[in-house]
């Protein structure tokens, strides 16, 4: 806790000197870009310093890498084999990477190599989605709070493959079908469950954009009600046995906050859209959000689906913001501080993963001894 939250308060104490500096004007291309490499290289190393003990299955991880140093080429290659004729394993772009990785250094470089691929994504997409410095710092902090658990220390995998998503969202704004494609079809064989973005192409192509997000939010109640159907479907498409059924799931924060800014964003859409016309693919992210959140409520795993389009979030709350200041600056700067404190005490509140350096001794969690 005490590491995250320092890193936490690094965003904003350094969002501040960024923001009273003299050089340059606060809300310049240089500044963000800056302010933007220097978060994202704290994040690295949050990420890849950490214990083997930090996180869900970040040791799982480390006992697979550690058995592909045994793995011959041969025996990954006839793993390819099998998947794709038999269906035999999931996701052999994964055996490869891994591989790969293991031949240039440790599991602590291996961490390294996932955190900066994941972060010079993460930082690309803010860069190329704002334009207010005080939007990065808003971004990085809701980051932290809010996804810091999913990107930072856990799958590997998925983190690898929300990382392509990340960078396939480009393609979109642009319309390059094909490119987007290929990079999420590769990010596929990393994870399977990245194909899910690929309708969000089609979805950004539709400029009903109020009119979906409207269908959305009344379709919600209904697959909240037939949700456990849908996460049987979702299973046997996606193949993946932690999606299963889990008594007493349930994300009350999440999914009241999420519908809060989603309600928040449809009463302000008019003037948010006014201001920032690229917003409208954000309300398409999260109207697909809306559709997945009910999966949530049957496995906490299936919040690993929604996160394709939740981080959206990202974006979307600072131009909520900033649609404020139609009313007086002053309301728009408050709002902004409200809403960092109120994030700050989430985040304080939480039950944050502890964390630990790779040069200290840690207890695993408890889930490595469930059923022992």
């Amino acid at each position: 806790m005490i590491v995250n939250l320092f890193v936490l308060f690094l965003i904003l104490i350094i969002g501040k000197l960024f923001s009273n500096g003299k050089a340059v004007s606060v809300n310049s291309d240089a500044n963000r870009k800056k302010y933007i490499k220097i978060i994202s290289f704290i994040l690295i190393l949050q990420s890849g310093l950490r214990n083997v003990a930090v996180g869900a299955d970040t040791y799982a991880y480390f006992l697979t890498f550690e058995d592909s140093k045994k793995t011959s080429w041969n025996q990954i290659y006839q793993a390819i084999i099998d998947y794709y004729r038999y269906g035999i394993s999931k996701d052999p772009g994964f055996l490869v990477f891994e591989k790969l990785c293991s031949l240039v250094g440790n599991y602590q470089v291996y961490l390294f190599i996932i955190a900066l691929l994941f972060f010079t994504a993460l930082g690309n997409f803010i860069y190329k989605n704002t334009n207010r410095l005080s939007d990065v710092i808003m971004a990085f902090v809701i980051y932290s709070v809010l996804f810091y658990s999913f990107f930072s220390i856990t799958g590997h995998r998925q983190t690898i493959a929300t990382a392509a998503a990340l960078y396939s969202f480009e393609f979109i704004k642009k319309r390059k079908l094909v490119p987007f494609l290929l990079l999420l079809l590769l990010a596929s064989t990393i994870h399977k469950s990245v194909l899910i973005f690929i309708p969000f192409y089609f979805i950004c192509l539709i400029n009903k954009t109020k009119l979906i997000y409207i269908f959305t939010l009344l379709l919600f109640p209904v697959f909240m009600i037939i949700r456990n159907s849908l996460a049987l479907y979702f299973q046997s498409i996606g193949g993946y046995k932690e999606y299963e059924q889990f008594e007493g799931a349930g994300t009350y924060t999440f999914t009241i906050m999420f519908l809060f800014i989603s309600i928040v964003a449809l009463i302000r859409n008019k003037s948010i859209l006014k201001q920032n016309s690229q917003t409208r693919y954000y309300y398409n992210a999260f109207a697909i959000a809306l559709l997945f959140l009910p999966l949530t409520w049957i496995n906490p795993n299936m919040m690993r689906v929604v996160q394709y389009f939740s981080i959206f979030m990202l974006l979307l709350i600072p131009e909520i913001i900033n649609s404020l200041g139609d009313f007086s600056l002053k309301l728009r700067n408050d709002a902004r501080v409200v809403v960092i404190i109120v994030l700050i005490v989430l985040f304080i509140q939480s039950s944050s993963p502890p964390y630990g350096f790779f040069w200290e001794e840690m207890r695993l969690g408890q889930n490595y001894f469930i059923g022992d």
